[in-house]
């Protein structure tokens, strides 16, 4: 006999690859759904639901120690009914996903309990399947639900102009390996060895990059004396010119702003191939000595539950720095305190109340 829950989970896991979508929220539905596979693949039985706490969910969404995360954390950050909402409207919204569970004649749903009595005790977390009923019990059924959830999401509701970042663990940070020779455990302190080392390294990188240009403009203009030099040659060196000009710009110039800023994307290179977002804060130890540390701020989009990175602010806003939505970089903007970890929305005045007459 056909095992249901496998066959619409598995459905709902096809459809989720099929339309990604890089939110938080899609990651923990993700999540849910592929425990809960992993549990009937080695399951002879019936259905036994893998429950997971808001810990455990938060802390594979963000790829850290559950014993790490705090409790009231995840409870902020796993919201169950934004997850119920998030997964109807997944299902409504694409069509081809809405018509598999309709000829399935099941739908996935998220399920919660509360692990007993006292206030130590999880609520626990999975996922189940119910029969999809006629279109108009359905509507009803949603419109009763709907008025029973309107006075429990008053309480989440989240105030979309402001945003709070996250700060991650150095240690946590993949280094490439030329970088990793100067950073240990993701920290250097300027006046360490290392320290001068890098520094120097870098005001060698510069010179040779002034040496190069200059080099190569001489030979260019003083090629008809030069009848030695070939043609290829001379193109070997105007070669050289946009590399000084890369490396200056989008590596030695960032690493320069750093004391004044405090805070700048990490310049290319200095994090591991399969991280694409990395930033270097500098901040003063207990003995007063600036240390420079690769980390990465980001936030959750209130407006989309999309992933907010740090990015520059130009061409479209003042600040250096500000965070920019993956999923909407240009609509879903706000600013970035490091010493407050706070954010405000940057873009037009009329988007957020139009946001929230939507909502």
């Amino acid at each position: 006999m056909e095992n249901k829950h496998l066959t619409v989970f598995n459905e709902l896991q096809e459809q989720l690859l099929n339309y990604p979508r890089d939110t938080l929220w899609d990651k923990y539905l993700q999540i849910i759904v592929n425990e809960q596979l992993r549990k009937l693949k080695y399951s002879d039985e019936g259905f036994e639901p893998e429950k997971l706490s808001r810990q455990q969910i938060y802390a594979k969404a963000k790829n850290i120690d559950e014993k790490r995360v705090d409790s009231q954390t995840a409870k902020n950050a796993v919201k169950t009914s934004k997850l119920e909402l998030t997964l109807a409207a997944f299902i409504e919204n694409q069509p081809d996903c809405k018509r598999a569970f309709i000829d399935l004649g099941y739908q996935p749903i998220i399920v919660t309990s509360a692990s007993g009595g006292g206030s130590k005790n999880k609520t626990l977390i999975w996922m189940d399947i119910e029969v999809i009923e006629s279109e108009d019990v359905a509507q009803e059924q949603i419109d009763e639900s709907a008025a029973v959830e309107s006075d429990e999401e008053l309480e989440d509701i989240e105030d979309v102009s402001s945003i709070t970042y996250e700060r991650k663990a150095a240690s946590d940070i993949k280094l490439s390996l030329l970088v990793r020779l100067f950073f240990k455990k993701g920290e250097l302190k300027m006046l360490s060895v290392s320290g001068i080392s890098l520094m120097s390294l870098l005001m060698l990188s510069a010179l040779l990059d002034i040496i190069i240009v200059i080099y190569s403009i001489l030979v260019l203009l003083l090629l008809s004396d030069l009848p030695s030099f070939k043609l290829w040659q001379v193109m070997v060196f105007v070669v050289f010119i946009p590399f000084a000009y890369l490396n200056w710009r989008y590596f030695l110039m960032p690493l320069q702003s750093l004391p004044q800023h405090r805070v700048i994307k990490a310049p290319m290179f200095f994090a591991n191939i399969n991280d694409d977002n990395a930033d270097i804060e500098m901040y003063r130890n207990k003995d007063k000595l600036n240390i420079a540390r690769v980390t990465e701020f980001t936030a959750v989009c209130p407006i989309c539950s999309g992933v907010i990175e740090l990015a520059n602010g130009k061409p479209d806003q003042n600040p250096p720095l500000v965070g920019r939505c993956k999923e909407a970089p240009h609509a879903h903007v706000y600013s970035f305190d490091r010493m407050t970890m706070k954010g405000y929305f940057l873009g037009v005045p009329n988007y957020l109340a139009d946001q929230m007459l939507d909502n």
